[in-house]
C-alpha cells in the first residue's frame, strides 16, 4: 500500500518534457510575474461594483484604480479578461517602466 502511495507521489512530482521543475516555474499569482525575461503579468482583480481591488506593480504615487486607468489608456490592447472579476496585461518589461515613469506636463 505504501508503496503505491510513494509511486502516485512520484509521479505527480514529475514534470512534462521541456518544462521547467516545479521550483523553478513562476508564481502566476506573485506580484508582476517576469515570464521569460521579456514579459510581465499584471494580475489585476475587481470589486462587485467594478472598482480595483488589487493590482499589481502600483506605482506608490498613484492608487489602484488611477494604475489600473492608466494601464488602460496606454496599454489596453494589452488586457486580457479572466472569469471571476480578474484579468491581467501582458507587458515587457520596457513597456513596463515607461508606464511607470511619471507623466511630465
Amino acid at each position: 500500500m505504501t508503496d503505491l502511495v510513494e509511486q502516485r507521489a512520484l509521479q505527480s512530482t514529475q514534470t512534462l518534457p521541456g518544462a521547467a521543475p516545479a521550483e523553478e516555474q513562476p508564481n502566476a499569482f506573485a506580484s508582476g510575474v517576469a515570464l521569460q525575461d521579456t514579459t510581465v503579468l499584471i494580475h489585476v482583480r475587481f470589486r462587485p461594483d467594478g472598482k480595483v481591488w488589487e493590482i499589481a506593480e502600483c506605482p506608490d504615487s498613484m492608487d489602484k484604480d488611477e494604475w489600473f486607468k492608466r494601464l488602460c489608456a496606454r496599454a489596453g490592447d494589452k488586457f486580457q479578461t479572466r472569469c471571476g472579476a480578474r484579468g491581467l496585461f501582458r507587458l515587457s518589461l520596457a513597456q513596463l517602466e515607461a508606464l511607470k515613469a511619471p507623466i511630465l506636463h
